[in-house]
């Protein structure tokens, strides 16, 4: 196959289809027609102005003094009966040092600034300019009809920097810093932003309207708040009586368009199932709320069953996504427990697996996840003094919800206080994750590798296939870049996405997949792949698979990874002619090898390519070899440092390199190491990382060799490992690393 035309406008459209498929593709539709013949606006419209959400007319004979006094006195129960008798309990979870840090957070938030996507902060004013983006200092206007809106707009920049602040996710910092002191200021503070927001954006008229998850996640923390200051002076009749009034409004606004979130399968259909939910079964005095409360089981049991897998894979293939709709269903499945209002057994197992699932990538040093998948910054219950890519919290959580096993007791036990239950003592049982999950670990618990070779049954997000992650004591040595930015300027909108930045190979400087627009991709990639152990270990230390991303082209990619025992690991990259594609004549390709690092300081050396990271433990050394002549280079912060750039360096991708985005808006320098060679195929690129200087590696004529010395150190396991530098010349039937590591004893 040659590379031949692009394909036009209507092939696009035809795999867009196939893509959405005839159920998605009509409820989109359905979406889009509402909205641009008007009939969505007027809808909203019929509803606008507090006079239409007037409790006479959502909770005919119910008052809010009696609102405020079921609550009060454990009629209508949550996770706690009061905030304030947890303080003694926080305090002795999380120590002096986090004390402090809670409560400097609450008197930042005081002054107007407020937390952004787990970890970043800006200032939006006292009151509140909810309308601003903090960034670009843009505006939308409060008038603007969200039916007529987009998530990013040259007028008012990425919406996600004015959505923020309204997720009202600064109200979990200031209900810790309420149940540590007693201080009125911080429920007062809640009070004034909700008394502002209703007052700046009355139902349904306004841009921060414009999504039913936003909606939901508001519904959640507004509920958090009112319960945690319950019994504050603040929390007055009139106030209780608006808030809920508020949430029946945000939750008919969810119910309109649930055929979007639908259409979109992704986490939105299940927080907007979790936001219905918990309208229903908290606010029972709501004439609607048996209707939520019903709607939002089905919903939920609907997408739960459709968006993770048997094996607790989310379909998004997000770490982060994944933490944040467990965060729902925990939340969800705890209500349950405390209303009696049991949900279907699934909900409960497909959460259990996908709790299992993302346990096995929390690196047991240091908490972290790799920064795999789609990122927007959603920490949806900021209940501990953790990092914002420490899912430990989670974890803690989750085992006493779902009754799994508990960490040992640390800074991650306060959001298991806050729902009132307690990390099981219940065995721990090691897993892998089996091959269907298209996940591959590799490793111990102090040095482990994540392979991703997958296949995918629903539309892919990133084209990352045999991405490989490292992590040695807790450092995430080769990692992956996030997301940085959806919606933002080029070459940041959604660009991390791409395959040029993922630790893969590109092939004629295009992705693995076709790209229909920013977050839509076609001709998907498909990988396949087996990890097992060479040596009868209860872990995994040899890896072998490929992907087809590049067979319009005639290419596949092949990739072997082999674990060294604590000390490193070997990658071994086949890029080789696709046997299927025979009849196309042989020509050169680009093909290029990414590595993305931490931003530490670095030694390079050419021929072979070899960079030294200094470590605080240990140099870490990185050795890359080609099969054929290449150029290398080092990137960081999308600047090359090289004395004479080679021109094959000059592709617009390069600029992309040699940064990452721990969260969503929050861009940092980081390493990127690229080898690229122009050739006919087949190519072999070897890269060998050294974390143990008794390790040497070797050329010896056209073999690698890697070998662990004893040395002083006679317990110390020895090995020797050589690779072969030439490319099989054929294909060969099934990929294989058992041939590639002969290991001499």
């Amino acid at each position: 196959m040659s590379l031949g035309k692009p394909m036009g406008k209507l092939d696009t459209l035809l795999q867009v289809g196939r893509t959405f498929g005839m159920r998605d593709g009509m409820l989109r539709l359905q979406y889009e027609l509402q909205r641009g013949s008007g009939l969505l606006s007027w809808r909203m419209r019929s509803v606008q102005g507090w006079d239409s959400w007037d409790l006479k007319k959502i909770a005919p004979g119910s008052e809010a003094e009696e609102m405020r006094s079921a609550r009060r006195n454990g009629g209508l129960q949550f996770f706690f009966t009061d905030s304030q008798t947890l303080g003694t309990g926080v305090k002795e979870i999380i120590g002096r040092d986090g004390e402090a840090s809670v409560l400097a957070e609450a008197e930042r938030i005081l002054q107007g600034n407020l937390p952004f996507f787990g970890q970043l902060s800006y200032a939006c004013g006292v009151p509140r300019r909810w309308f601003r983006n903090p960034v670009t200092d843009q505006s939308v206007s409060p008038q603007q009809s969200w039916t007529h809106m987009r998530f990013a707009s040259p007028a008012y920049g990425d919406l996600k920097f004015i959505l923020e602040p309204s997720r009202f996710l600064f109200v979990y910092p200031l209900v810790r810093a309420y149940a540590l002191t007693g201080d009125e200021r911080f429920p007062q503070a809640f009070w004034s932003a909700i008394e502002d927001w209703a007052l700046h954006s009355p139902p349904m008229a306004g841009p921060l309207w414009i999504c039913g998850q936003e909606c939901s996640l508001r519904i959640l923390a507004w509920s958090f708040a009112l319960h945690a200051f319950i019994n504050s002076a603040s929390t007055t009749n009139q106030r209780v009586g608006l808030l809920v009034s508020m949430i029946a409004a945000h939750a008919w606004r969810t119910a309109q368009t649930l055929g979007y979130a639908r259409s979109q399968r992704s986490n939105h259909l299940i927080t907007e199932a979790v936001g219905l939910w918990t309208a229903g079964t908290l606010y029972p005095e709501l004439s609607e709320a048996q209707v939520w409360k019903n709607l939002g089981a089905q919903i939920l049991h609907e997408a739960v069953l459709d968006h993770i897998t048997p094996e607790g894979v989310s379909q998004q293939h997000s770490f982060n996504y994944q933490r944040m709709i467990l965060h729902l269903l925990l939340w969800t499945l705890r209500l349950a427990e405390i209303y009696s209002a049991p949900l279907r057994e699934e909900i409960r197992a497909r959460a259990r697996s996908a709790y299992d699932f993302l346990r096995q990538w929390v690196d047991p040093i240091s908490g972290l996840v790799p920064n795999y998948g789609s990122d927007d910054g959603s920490l949806i219950l900021p209940l501990a003094s953790a990092s914002y890519r420490d899912f430990r919290p989670l974890l803690q959580l989750g085992a006493a919800v779902l009754n799994r096993p508990a960490l040992q007791k640390g800074p991650w036990d306060e959001p298991a206080l806050w729902f009132g239950v307690h990390p099981a003592a219940v065995p721990a049982t090691a897993t892998l994750p089996s091959a269907e999950t298209g996940y591959f670990r590799l490793g111990d618990r102090n040095s482990w590798a994540l392979i991703r070779a997958g296949r995918y049954s629903r539309r892919p997000f990133q084209a990352d296939q045999l991405h490989v992650d490292l992590w040695w004591q807790g450092i995430n040595l080769a990692r992956d870049p996030g997301t940085y930015l959806y919606n933002g300027p080029a070459p940041w909108n959604n660009e991390f996405a791409r395959t040029a930045v993922h630790n893969t190979v590109t092939v004629d400087h295009q992705d693995q997949m076709r790209r229909a627009d920013r977050f839509l991709w076609v001709d998907w990639a498909q990988a396949s792949g087996n990890a097992y152990s060479s040596s009868n270990q209860a872990f995994a230390d040899r890896f072998a698979g490929e992907h087809d991303g590049y067979r319009r082209v005639g290419v596949t990619h092949r990739r072997a990874v082999q674990w060294l025992h604590g000390s490193g690991w070997i990658i071994v990259d086949d890029i080789l002619h696709d046997i299927s594609n025979d009849n196309d004549e042989p020509r050169d390709h680009d093909v290029r090898l990414h590595w993305l690092a931490p931003d530490l300081q670095f030694e390079v050396t050419d021929s072979p390519f070899q960079v030294v990271f200094q470590s605080e433990q240990t140099p870490i050394l990185w050795s890359i070899f080609s099969s054929v002549p290449g150029s290398a280079a080092m990137v960081r912060a999308g600047k090359l440092f090289a004395k004479n750039v080679p021109p094959e360096f000059a592709h617009a991708d390069t600029r992309l390199l040699g940064w990452e985005a721990p969260t969503y808006g929050d861009l940092r320098p980081a390493v990127s190491m690229v080898l690229q060679t122009r050739s006919q195929l087949p190519v072999r690129f070897v890269t060998v990382i050294l974390t143990d200087q008794r390790c040497r590696i070797e050329s010896q004529g056209s073999e690698i060799v890697i070998a662990h010395e004893k040395l002083h150190d006679e317990s110390a396991k020895m090995f020797e490992y050589r690779v072969n530098l030439s490319a099989p010349a054929a294909k060969p039937s099934e990929p294989s690393s058992q041939r590639l590591f002969p290991v001499v004893s």
